[in-house]
């Protein structure tokens, strides 16, 4: 399961500073912090950052709730300069479709999908047969909100290249027919290596 937050910058901190503080300062060994973008040349929806966390079950949200309502908890709430700098305007939950490791060095395709009624299988098997293609990027995540705990339209697929120009042919190709439809793109950086 993946956690997702949906960061803004607060304009009236330091690019410097945000940089700094949004690389995030939790730490725990039940949360593995899958990826952490930031959109780059401005081409794209929001969210204009993103950062996944993938945690075990729903279980974990029971967990970190209890955790806030600790007195250590509270000091981390109180005294964690992160989200005084960012504004983590939205979060969701969604099922991993398919996964892999946290995201390498380069420029990020984040394609924004509605398919909430397909079958997972089907889904992942669409992903599976466009990442064969001779111009398809690295694959790395493919994610379905849980529910309707995340914006529309549901669901993310994070593709990888290593320069604009060889997104340009995958960019150009629309899919065919499937379980999902593309509504939105949004081209990713890893976060303090986006132009903002």
């Amino acid at each position: 399961m993946i956690y997702a937050e949906y960061i803004a910058r607060d304009r009236s901190i330091a690019l410097e500073i945000f940089r700094h503080l949004g690389h995030q300062d939790w730490v725990s060994d039940e949360d593995d912090r899958v990826l952490n973008i930031g959109r780059t040349m401005k081409i794209g929806p929001e969210p204009h950052y993103m950062c996944w966390w993938r945690i075990k079950s729903m279980a974990r949200m029971d967990g970190w709730e209890d955790h806030f309502r600790t007195p250590e908890g509270q000091r981390y709430a109180q005294t964690s300069p992160v989200p005084r700098a960012m504004s983590f305007y939205r979060c969701g939950l969604y099922d991993e479709i398919l996964g892999e490791g946290s995201l390498p060095a380069g420029l990020h395709l984040v394609e924004f999908f509605a398919g909430d009624d397909a079958p997972e299988a089907e889904l992942a098997g669409w992903f599976r047969d466009r990442a064969g293609a001779g111009d398809a990027g690295r694959l790395g995540h493919v994610i379905r909100r849980v529910g309707l705990t995340g914006p529309e339209p549901g669901g993310m697929a994070v593709w990888t290249f290593r320069t604009y120009v060889e997104a340009e042919p995958f960019l150009r190709r629309r899919p065919k027919g499937g379980p999902a439809r593309l509504v939105d793109i949004g081209l990713y950086r890893n976060f303090g290596e986006d132009i903002a």
